[in-house]
């Protein structure tokens, strides 16, 4: 079955994540209301043997909850007017690679997506969100960009989830972001994985960059203008935390695409409820 992006949102936490709000459930009945057809939960990944970043994901010993939740409500939309899906969204851990494949083969995942969140930043002498990045060094620069595509590469992900936050932190486009975001670009292409305008960058507080200017951290124009020139597949999500947060890609991302002639790619569900970008 073909699904347009309009009725897709792939990227979606809830109170599970320890930072979003909302029961699956909850985010199940918003979806249908805002006239989704197709809705992926991809809550942030726990990790059995360690507490990465504990309290920015779910804990594993809750994973067959977030898992039954997800289930019953497969059970309870089955045949009516809208599809769910299980997934997860993974930081790329390489160590990890073997967890990541149990979540596709043994624990029956419809799908997983793939992000670099957190680095070692020097100003604060902590490692945090990039996000909240004020300047990204370039060596922290070309490991993002070594690390985003080995995780294309993995084999693993369907999409890759906001590949530009990078610019949130390294606030100039010049020669060093353009050859970063050319390198995970057309290694996107040359995977045949799309990537994803995230929504939730358009959401947050404006960040000043070093020309003095103003702009979002996330999606950034540049980066999906070269995007565009390179031929990568684009998609969009809304990567929601709050039920009311579930569609809210159509009421930004969308504009923001269409403002600079970017065509978004839709979905194709096989009779395995497999993803293809279509």
């Amino acid at each position: 079955m073909l699904y347009t992006p309009d009725k897709v949102n792939l990227h979606t936490h809830s109170f599970y994540c320890k930072h979003g709000t909302g029961t699956i459930a909850e985010y199940v009945e918003q979806a249908k209301a805002e006239g989704l057809t197709l809705l992926g939960f991809s809550e942030h990944c726990p990790l059995p043997d360690r507490e990465y970043q504990k309290g920015n994901r779910i804990d594993y010993p809750d994973l067959p909850l977030y898992e039954a939740d997800i289930r019953a409500e497969q059970l309870k939309a089955e045949n009516k007017d809208i599809k769910i899906l299980i997934g997860a969204e993974c930081d790329w851990l390489p160590e990890e690679k073997s967890f990541y494949e149990e979540l596709i083969q043994k624990r029956n995942y419809d799908y997983l997506c793939c992000s670099v969140h957190h680095m070692y930043d020097p100003v604060k002498g902590k490692e945090d969100f990039l996000g909240r990045f004020t300047t990204l060094p370039l060596d922290h620069l070309r490991e993002y960009v070594k690390l985003y595509t080995d995780a294309l590469r993995s084999g693993l992900f369907t999409f890759g989830c906001h590949p530009d936050i990078f610019l949130a932190g390294y606030r100039r486009w010049d020669s060093d972001a353009i050859s970063a975001s050319t390198d995970i670009l057309q290694c996107a292409k040359d995977c045949g994985i799309p990537l994803e305008i995230n929504d939730n960058g358009l959401r947050k507080r404006p960040i000043t960059v070093e020309d003095g200017s103003t702009r979002q951290p996330y999606p950034v124009k540049e980066f999906w203008l070269l995007a565009k020139e390179i031929g990568t597949k684009i998609v969009t999500n809304s990567d929601a935390h709050r039920p009311i947060d579930v569609a809210a890609h159509k009421r930004n991302a969308f504009p923001f695409a269409e403002q600079n002639d970017i065509t978004l790619s839709g979905w194709e569900l096989d009779t395995e409820s497999k993803l293809h970008i279509h």
